[in-house]
């Protein structure tokens, strides 16, 4: 199986927006349909790093990536380690399919559309982060802060 000619295409310009404004984020096999991935490091407000991994579905632009935070491993959080709360609206967590990897809701499939870039997932999970560090630390739940703009 391979992209289609549309498909490409978007994956290039997917790939030359994130060179251009997330330089760290990088595209891997992104010939191979169901293996291509994004892939980079966040630092957050508080000096912390993260290892991101959006996964690029094969139905993609029109198919929800998926978007996993793959270090650190345990994600620890206040009460107990993120990848136990599974589906969890109050966490914004998915049930993650590359355990131990934490799986972010950061859109719901049935809102998903085709307008919606690599780039903007990337940049909710790096919200999605910063609210996780404030749960750390106080014990709300990450939707405690953030908005709902799925």
């Amino acid at each position: 199986m391979s992209w289609t000619h549309e498909q490409q295409y978007r994956l290039a310009i997917e790939r030359r927006i994130l060179r251009e404004h997330m330089p760290d984020f990088l595209f891997y096999n992104p010939a191979a349909p169901g293996e291509a991935t994004v892939e980079g490091t966040f630092t957050s407000s508080r000096g912390n790093t993260y290892r991101l991994v959006v996964q690029i579905p094969t139905g993609f632009p029109d198919e929800c990536p998926s978007c996993y935070v793959a270090d650190p491993v345990p994600l620890t959080g206040y009460h107990q380690d993120m990848i136990e709360y599974g589906n969890s609206h109050a966490m914004h967590t998915w049930l993650s399919d590359r355990e131990p990897w934490v799986r972010l809701c950061t859109y719901r499939p049935e809102r998903w559309s085709a307008a919606h870039s690599i780039e903007k997932v990337i940049q909710k999970a790096m919200l999605w982060i910063e609210a996780y560090e404030s749960h750390t630390v106080s014990g709300r739940p990450v939707s405690a802060f953030l908005l709902n703009m799925d």
